[in-house]
């Protein structure tokens, strides 16, 4: 009974790891092209919600959850170290370039080069840590559920 309900486990947890990490992958790469194609965007549609902070601020609910449920999920089975730090860091700098924009924004903008780029970091760290992290459950092929 208990290599049945271990064989389960790896079937339900599989694919739902690949789909948070492709994901977050995805999510996260949007966030930082739109961060360097914002003067574009601003030239385009200067008044549309992709033009917009609360863009930002959408985004960051798909980046949060997308990044806890697969770097807990990942780092539970492959305990790499790597992934967990790129990915504390790369959502601690979105939260900053996010809690900078919020507190020193002003009529001139003065913070936008500095809050793109920490975002743009935070989501490069972001993508690398969850390519890691598939990269290392795939190589760990979930064989730690398996009976031994």
């Amino acid at each position: 009974m208990l290599s049945f309900l271990r064989y389960t486990c790896i079937i339900r947890i599989t694919p739902m790891q690949k789909i948070i990490d492709n994901l977050g992958i995805t999510v996260s790469s949007v966030c930082a092209i739109h961060c360097l194609l914002l003067p574009a965007i601003f030239l385009i549609a200067p008044y549309s919600f992709i033009a917009s902070h609360e863009f930002h601020e959408a985004l960051i609910y798909f980046i949060l959850p997308c990044a806890f449920i697969a770097f807990a999920l990942g780092c539970r089975r492959h305990k790499d170290i790597i992934v967990a730090v790129m990915g504390t860091f790369g959502i601690i700098l979105l939260g900053a370039a996010l809690l900078i924009h919020d507190v020193f924004h002003s009529a001139q903008h003065s913070e936008e080069l500095t809050t793109i780029l920490i975002t743009i970091s935070g989501s490069v760290l972001l993508v690398f840590s969850h390519l890691r992290n598939r990269k290392l459950c795939m190589q760990e092929d979930y064989s730690c559920h398996e009976n031994n």
